[in-house]
């Protein structure tokens, strides 16, 4: 699959920067890094149209400068791209999130490796740092959990790599699915089955532990299916969203039987954990 990635300078860069990616996450934007003018977003060539633009194009001048270029990215050329700026993400001393290609980690670190391809998940970005953290505080022993919008495969990794006794990864874009399914070989993630779907893949389904890193209307629609497919007492983790979100989320999960117990953040980025009493 062939991106668009367009380079957007902004200065100043807060709160700029984060309304925008607010904004093109909702028109099809798919993947977003941290630049030290402003950030990258990327989007599938095929979703690329004038309409796409329209947040550049209405940027609020009070706000700041606001400039940006695009580049065509083919799609054999996507590892290159990672390859070139891709450092290993170290959690707390705890756990590592590394390419084939970085050194292991020391002994008694949890040592992921992960290809990212076009996949959402490094550990790099604010929501799925967050998510890592949190992973590596809970028992997941014999537990059954759902990644849901799985990117790379990372989270459902540890769940794996922590004692989960099955893992379900959904993810909507096939190379996704593709990517993950090879980072659960590489990571000997038996336990993960990794499937090509949305959030109705949850019909039918219940997990001790429903995953969810993905941008904040994605969230909303999956909230009913999150109600439904949780089980009494298990957990909800909820990322991908800015903190102004948070309320909006946490209305919508009580709705659906779901009750907010803490909330943390990152750089503006929250993340919510949810139960089902």
């Amino acid at each position: 699959m062939n991106y668009i990635e367009l380079d957007i300078q902004v200065e100043p860069r807060y709160p700029a920067a984060d309304l925008l990616i607010t904004e093109l996450s909702e028109l099809g934007f798919e993947s977003f890094a941290d630049t030290p003018a402003g950030f990258t977003a990327y989007i599938p060539e095929a979703g690329y149209h004038a309409g796409v633009l329209q947040p550049l194009h209405d940027f609020d001048t009070a706000l700041g400068t606001l400039t940006w270029t695009e580049k065509h990215i083919p799609s054999q050329n996507w590892n290159a791209v990672w390859e070139a700026d891709f450092q290993p993400v170290d959690i707390g001393g705890i756990c590592r999130i590394r390419a084939p290609f970085h050194a292991p980690a020391p002994q008694g670190v949890m040592d992921i490796v992960i290809q990212p391809q076009m996949s959402f998940g490094t550990g790099h970005h604010a929501t799925t740092h967050l998510m890592v953290e949190k992973l590596l505080t809970i028992d997941f022993t014999g537990k059954t959990v759902l990644d849901l919008g799985s990117g790379t495969g990372v989270l459902a990794i540890i769940a794996s790599l922590r004692g989960a006794k099955q893992v379900d990864a959904v993810d909507i874009e096939a190379p996704a699915v593709e990517n993950a399914r090879e980072n659960a070989v590489h990571n000997a993630g038996a336990q993960i089955h990794v499937y090509e779907g949305d959030h109705r893949f949850m019909a039918g389904k219940n997990y001790d532990m429903i995953i969810a890193n993905i941008n904040r209307n994605v969230l909303l629609a999956a909230m009913p299916g999150f109600g439904a497919a949780l089980n009494q007492g298990g957990t909800l983790l909820l990322s991908g969203f800015f903190t102004s979100d948070t309320d909006t989320l946490t209305t919508a999960a009580s709705q659906n039987g779901l009750t907010a117990l803490t909330a943390n953040a990152r750089n503006e980025w929250a993340l919510i954990e949810l139960t089902r009493h």
